[in-house]
């Protein structure tokens, strides 16, 4: 695509490994059939990630991403891309198919492109081909007046003979059959007797049918709760809401929170998202009397799964290689350290809570497909019709799957003070949460990061308390950070 060049020469810093033998024996990461040789030659997952991602093998890219990066941060990353698919709804919602429907009808259904449209009455043509009889007829005519009369007449009374001997045959004269298939032709076709025994069998037959599936879907109804629009929501906020206050804190009553939710609606991507947040928080039995630690990879593996769901989840406006490309944008950016969950906790909202609700009045059963073609964006070059999903989105209250410091989104990180979300730039650590051999760096191990500044601000000189002098733009432009608190 063409725009793998905000993507390449970015070096991953929010990870636990950076080593693929690392993540094959802590994670039991398997590889896939078939990726062999991009696996071949030195062991560093980054440049396995980036290689599969230039082949637009963008599922398994972001998959090896989900094992590699820093709990923590794969959550945030896999809230994001939940995210940009709830933006999708709003441009094309999908609702649930009622069961009731599915084979209610005992008719075969005739697919789009194999129906047959009728040609429509065409004067026009109609009167040019009879010009082209009458002309046959005069020419035939013509033809026949130079000919010999003797011979014609005698060609005549042979022809006559020969329809002569098909009567005796057959009771009928030629002419008289073709005269007689001609008003067959014309007349209505022939009603089959609605008493005929085959249709008898046939009604019987459909109404046995009728009553089993009626049966069938009243059992399925009865044990099943229904999945409406409005409840399903519901259940999603609630898992996302808990999947974020986990990633704001990720502390025990937090994970037990993600548990909860997430057994409501394991089926959906925030339900999937909140069970991989309990996952990774790495204690199987939260509040209780012994650690039972995660097994290796079942958060990575959770992860990867809610990705898929993400990706196959219908309507929307972007098919499934379209969504793991965005969804691999994404990852890019958390990975990188460029978009963490820091500026959002200023809103009074949530950011899953800021989308406009979709409009389930006018939900259905269309595919992404059928939306960009009715769309336009159908034919667009794959970086064109991104852009256009995006304005699209935008348009309609959401924020495109841009982060706000995407290059791809034009927009300028915002500065402190003016909004919302406090205008930090993040930081960019030589090493962040891993001790650069496979290990994860010690809570001890402290790191200074500076704040970003308005553009055009004075620059001050100040001490740092050991003779050493440093740039700074205002009186508070140093925090500082710890990798354990990703």
């Amino acid at each position: 695509m063409a725009d793998k060049l905000e993507w390449m020469n970015k070096h991953f810093v929010v990870v636990r490994y950076t080593e693929l033998a690392d993540l094959v024996a802590r994670e039991n990461y398997k590889i896939q059939p078939g990726l062999e040789p991009f696996f071949a030659g030195p062991g560093n997952a980054e440049r396995i990630i980036y290689n599969l991602a230039k082949a637009d093998k963008w599922k398994d890219a972001c998959e090896l991403m989900a094992y590699l990066a820093h709990r923590r941060a794969a959550v945030w990353w896999l809230y994001r891309c939940v995210i940009s698919l709830m933006e999708e709804s709003i441009l094309n919602p999908s609702v649930e198919r009622d069961i009731a429907t599915i084979g209610a009808s005992m008719e075969p259904e005739v697919p789009e492109f194999a129906k047959i449209e009728l040609p429509k009455p065409d004067p026009a043509a109609l009167a040019q081909v009879e010009a082209v009889l009458a002309d046959a007829r005069a020419k035939a005519k013509e033809a026949n007046a130079a000919l010999d009369q003797d011979m014609l007449h005698f060609l005549e009374e042979a022809v006559e003979v020969a329809f002569q001997e098909f009567k005796r045959v057959h009771g009928i004269h030629p002419v008289d059959l073709l005269k007689q298939v001609g008003a067959q032709l014309a007349q209505p076709r022939v009603q089959i007797d609605p008493a005929s025994p085959i249709l008898v069998e046939t009604a019987k037959l459909k109404a046995q049918l009728a009553a089993v599936q009626k049966e069938t879907v009243a059992t399925i109804k009865s044990v099943l709760p229904a999945k409406l629009p409005a409840h399903q929501k519901k259940l999603s906020d609630n898992a996302l809401s808990a999947v974020y206050r986990w990633i704001a804190a990720p502390d025990e009553e937090n994970a037990r929170r993600c548990l909860d939710v997430g057994n409501e609606c394991p089926d959906q991507p925030g339900g999937l998202l909140a069970l991989s947040a309990f996952w990774a928080f790495g204690n199987l039995m939260p509040a209780g009397d012994q650690v039972i630690p995660t097994p290796p990879g079942l958060a990575a593996n959770g992860l990867t799964q809610t990705l898929l769901l993400c990706a196959l989840s219908p309507g929307g406006a972007r098919k499934v290689t379209e969504r793991y490309a965005l969804y691999f944008r994404l990852g890019v950016e958390v990975l990188t350290g460029a978009d963490n969950w820091e500026a959002s906790l200023a809103d009074s909202r949530m950011p899953h809570e800021q989308l406009p609700e979709p409009d389930w009045t006018r939900g259905s059963d269309k595919s992404a497909v059928e939306w960009q073609a009715e769309a336009g964006v159908a034919e667009l070059p794959e970086d064109e019709k991104e852009k256009a999903i995006r304005r699209l989105i935008a348009q309609a209250g959401g924020g495109g799957g841009l982060l706000p410091s995407s290059p791809a989104g034009g927009a300028a990180p915002r500065e402190h003070g003016s909004g919302a979300s406090p205008g930090y730039k993040l930081w960019k650590p030589e090493q962040a949460g891993t001790a650069g051999n496979g290990q994860e760096a010690k809570p001890s191990a402290y790191k200074r990061w500076k704040p970003g500044v308005p553009e055009g601000a004075p620059v001050q000189e100040n001490e740092d308390g050991k003779g050493n002098k440093n740039e700074n733009r205002n009186s508070n432009a140093y925090k500082r950070w710890k990798p354990g608190d990703w």
